[in-house]
């Protein structure tokens, strides 16, 4: 299993963006997404924070090559300030830090 800690601070006047898309990908997206065993994302105050648990690499691999992610994702940027997540990834070999 392989869980990724998104996060990010929110732009002010983007959070009503930010939680439109979140929650399309919330629940349009990530029930249905082969291998995804939670996908939930928060904001609390200026934080953005989504919480992704995935089956294996493989799969979240597939779902970082979908179609949904390729459209959403940069409009999840735009909502960010300077664009950029920072993200925790959590698996049996450690842990793995990168802003992207």
């Amino acid at each position: 299993m392989i869980t990724a800690i998104v996060k990010a601070r929110v732009i002010e006047e983007k959070m009503g963006d930010i939680r439109r898309v979140a929650a399309i990908l919330q629940y349009e997206y990530a029930p249905d997404e082969p291998g995804c065993l939670q996908y939930e994302s928060y904001i609390d105050g200026e934080q953005f924070v989504t919480i992704e648990r995935w089956l294996d690499q493989a799969h979240l691999n597939q779902h970082l090559a979908a179609e949904h992610v390729k459209e959403y994702v940069p409009q999840l940027r735009a909502c960010v300030v300077g664009g950029i997540f920072d993200v925790l990834f959590i698996d049996s070999e450690g842990f793995r830090h990168v802003t992207i």
